[in-house]
């Protein structure tokens, strides 16, 4: 990547200052909104600019950005897209280290627009000012109080998002960190005037707090580009992508969201296929992902055990598993026979699929200890527990994974109504848990394919360089 425009990046994720143009203290105002969320995010070097006011929310309000007396880090545009040319006319000459321009329009609007916003994308390149979107939300990083609009939690963690739309970086992170998932950062990069989601991809990949990425992604203007940077960055930690616009219709719909030319799914498939990327195809399967790859270690193949106390989900569940490419081994006969000692001899199964009967209800601790056993038995790389959810069926569990090398998911087959608060229960003790079996195994299965992806290259030297 250009040294260059990394550490422009990182400049600007690490600023410490903010003007907000069109700020306003009116509840209802998108205005109001962003001021409310950078303050709760704890920034404190705000400077709100509305020439209609001298004070909001108790922030000195200014005219221009101009009218600043101080350096300014960060400008974030609320204004109408025919009101932006100026206010970046003004950045640039201030200095400012970047601009997140959330107006929609540009790419949109006609080429007279198009023709302008390129002039001051070059005029801003030459002064060290880069801008990112339009029509994107910015920048969410807890570590420098930099927020999200729907306000996810300021933890900080270890996934970076890149994506081109603004919403389901924000929904994704709200979800995931009421989950105890966290960020490290996360760019809403919009219609990519000047910096572009490969920039932002090149530089999650190098960043020091950054363990896994996820993208998401409409177009991408330099394919050749992303498809190196992607398959270095993959064989020392794991990118999620869901490509959006792969069909006739939603190419048509991804010109309309942020102008990207759309491309292929055969073509994408070959790209993923080739750098290790992990395909996603929606928000929850985003979700399922993440909780499997930020808490389990990488398995050293495809076999994979199942643990239930019902038995009727457990024949699906090994269905699911071969269909997604896992293997349900037989176990060893010295693990078979340790499981005789602790499951009844009755209406349960020492073989895998595991059937500890209904009499797991009232001793959940037989998983425990049934898990402890595949966790030493070679056959197995990953293991599959499907119970019924509950205070004592979850102690059991963190328990037995903290005891334990191998990957390990729960499949709590009642409703999330029902299993909610098992929920946050075990993903923040580190357990991905889901409400089908099915989502279970395909997580396990994209976990297992990204450490193949790994073992291929395990022999090639990977250039450090991390920021």
């Amino acid at each position: 990547m250009n040294r260059e425009k990394l550490f422009q990046i990182d400049s600007i994720i690490n600023s410490k200052s903010v003007a907000i143009v069109g700020a306003s203290g009116s509840p209802g105002k998108v205005g109001r909104m962003f001021m409310d969320r950078y303050m709760e995010a704890g920034c404190r070097a705000i400077y709100p600019i509305n020439p209609r006011e001298n004070e909001i929310l108790g922030f000195k309000a200014y005219a221009r950005v101009a009218d600043i007396p101080h350096p300014v880090d960060l400008v974030h545009i609320l204004l109408p897209p025919k009101a932006v040319v100026g206010v970046l006319k003004e950045c640039i000459e201030k200095g400012v280290r970047g601009v997140i321009v959330t107006s929609a329009g540009f790419g949109l609007e006609g080429e007279d627009v198009l023709k302008q916003e390129q002039e001051l994308v070059r005029a801003a390149r030459e002064k060290n000012v880069r801008i990112i979107g339009p029509n994107c939300l910015g920048i969410y990083c807890p570590a420098n109080h930099l927020p999200f609009p729907l306000g996810p939690a300021m933890n900080r963690g270890s996934i970076g998002i890149v994506t081109q739309s603004g919403s389901f970086g924000d929904l994704l992170t709200k979800i995931a960190t009421e989950n105890g998932v966290y960020f490290s950062k996360a760019i809403s990069c919009g219609n990519e005037a000047d910096l572009n989601a490969v920039d932002f991809l090149e530089y999650l990949g190098e960043d020091q707090d950054t363990r896994i990425i996820l993208a998401y992604l409409e177009g991408i203007r330099d394919g050749r580009r992303f498809y190196q940077a992607a398959k270095e960055i993959s064989r020392k930690k794991p990118i999620l992508a869901w490509k959006c616009g792969a069909s006739e219709a939603g190419a048509t719909a991804a010109a309309s969201h942020t102008g990207a030319m759309a491309g292929s799914r055969h073509v994408w498939k070959g790209v993923f296929d080739g750098s290790g990327i992990i395909e996603i195809n929606s928000l929850e399967e985003a979700l399922d992902c993440l909780y499997m790859f930020n808490s389990q270690p990488l398995p050293r193949g495809k076999r994979v055990a199942v643990v239930t106390g019902p038995g009727g989900p457990a024949v699906g569940t090994v269905d699911a598993c071969c269909e997604l490419g896992l293997i349900v081994p037989k176990l060893q006969n010295e693990t078979v026979e340790k499981i005789k000692t602790i499951i009844p001899p009755f209406g349960s199964s020492p073989q895998n699929p595991v059937d500890l009967s209904i009499a797991a209800i009232e001793m959940p601790e037989m998983y425990g200890d049934v898990i402890r056993l595949i966790d030493k038995d070679d056959h197995v790389d990953m293991i599959i527990v499907i119970g019924l959810g509950g205070d004592k069926f979850c102690r059991t569990i963190i328990k037995a994974a903290e005891e334990i090398h191998k990957p390990i998911a729960i499949a709590a087959i009642h409703p999330l109504e029902i299993v909610a608060q098992d929920y946050k229960t075990l993903l923040s003790r580190g357990i991905p848990i889901y409400t089908d079996p099915k989502r279970c195994a395909n997580a396990l299965a994209k976990l297992a394919a990204y450490a193949e992806f790994r073992r291929r290259w395990e022999d090639f030297p990977i250039a450090n360089t991390a920021i």
